[in-house]
């Protein structure tokens, strides 16, 4: 059966390839292009006015990767359109420098599945008024600034919201504004949680984001 197959990289169109294995849109799959092999996935059409011949390969195989949304490839398609991009380079955008990263052993996340440990920080007056008004409407999406001198406890309340989640079995998503605050927060994270957060920034190597 044919699919069409989207590669990251600078075209706006999927490769048309061949497989015996039953494949659905969204699905990662290892392709042969020229001398090289790379990580596709099946996208929702195949190339338009497509009139030149050409030998059809096969897929090598289909990735252990939970599939790409049909949301996720519908907004891709919007993206590289508004943007005046080409559809494999907005894919690239989603993927680890051209690739996918198959399901590991769960016994390499041990270390970021730790429980919250118990600590000494306690709240003053101000930190615990901003802390319950983020909690009183935080089953809703709200956004919350808190205004304060460098210094005067706002990360901790921070964690004081990102806590209860965490023990939920919910994650938390922090940003930074820039990559020279990481060392700094992470110790920060490291006293009042008592593990290490997964860090993500380009200085991170490849081995290390896989």
């Amino acid at each position: 059966m044919k699919y069409p197959i989207l590669l990251p990289n600078i075209f706006n169109y999927p490769f048309t390839y061949e497989s015996s294995i039953k494949l659905k849109v969204g699905d990662y799959v290892l392709v042969p292009f020229g001398k090289s092999k790379i990580t596709g996935v099946v996208w929702n059409e195949f190339e338009k006015n497509n009139n030149k011949n050409f030998k059809i390969k096969n897929i090598l195989k289909k990735l252990d990767v939970d599939p790409l949304k049909k949301n996720t490839i519908n907004f891709l398609n919007w993206f590289a359109d508004y943007n005046i991009v080409p559809k494999g380079m907005a894919l690239k955008l989603v993927m680890l420098s051209s690739q996918a990263i198959e399901k590991k052993e769960k016994k390499l996340y041990k270390v970021f599945n730790k429980k919250i440990k118990k600590n000494s920080f306690k709240l003053s007056s101000d930190q615990n008024k901003s802390l319950k008004k983020m909690n009183s409407s935080n089953k809703k999406f709200r956004v919350h600034v808190l205004q304060g001198t460098t210094g005067s406890g706002k990360t901790l309340v921070y964690f004081e919201t990102l806590k209860p989640l965490i023990k939920k079995g919910f994650q938390g998503l922090i940003l930074l504004p820039e990559i020279g605050l990481t060392s700094q927060f992470e110790q920060k994270f490291l006293e009042y949680f008592g593990f290490t957060p997964a860090i993500w920034h380009s200085g991170i190597s490849k081995k290390k984001r896989s």
